[in-house]
């Protein structure tokens, strides 16, 4: 009867969302994707309804969101690149809390610590 065999390391990867496009994962992908329709269908059919071609508007905008798809993963993987996981998105909550935009749930302040009792005036 053959042995089973178990597995003597759990590699890193195993629990991180897989690498999907351009160094984007899905849910990455979903995210930039749902942006860039929001940005490019209104903006490229109220341009083709001013020419008088609507339907060429909407054609155009999706190949406007392929195009600013691929030169996001682009961006990202320049800022992706020698960081710890997530650190784009980390970078992202705080940029966005000291505009005001998300409650402030992040600790960014660093303290040193004493051991005697100090007594102020």
């Amino acid at each position: 009867m053959p042995t089973r065999r178990e597995i003597d390391f759990l590699p890193d990867r195993l629990n991180e969302e897989p690498v999907v496009f351009l160094s984007m994962t899905n849910s990455e992908i979903k995210l930039a994707a749902l942006a860039c329709f929001a940005f490019w269908v209104p903006l490229s059919t109220l341009a083709g309804a001013l020419l008088g071609q609507a339907l060429m508007g909407v054609a155009l905008s999706l190949a406007w969101v392929f195009a600013s798809l691929w030169l996001i993963g682009k961006r990202l993987r320049v800022l992706k690149r020698g960081k710890p996981r997530q650190y784009h998105v980390l970078a992202i909550r705080a940029l966005l809390q000291d505009y005001g935009l998300l409650p402030n749930t992040l600790v960014r302040e660093s303290r040193a610590w004493d051991i005697r009792r100090w007594r102020t005036p």
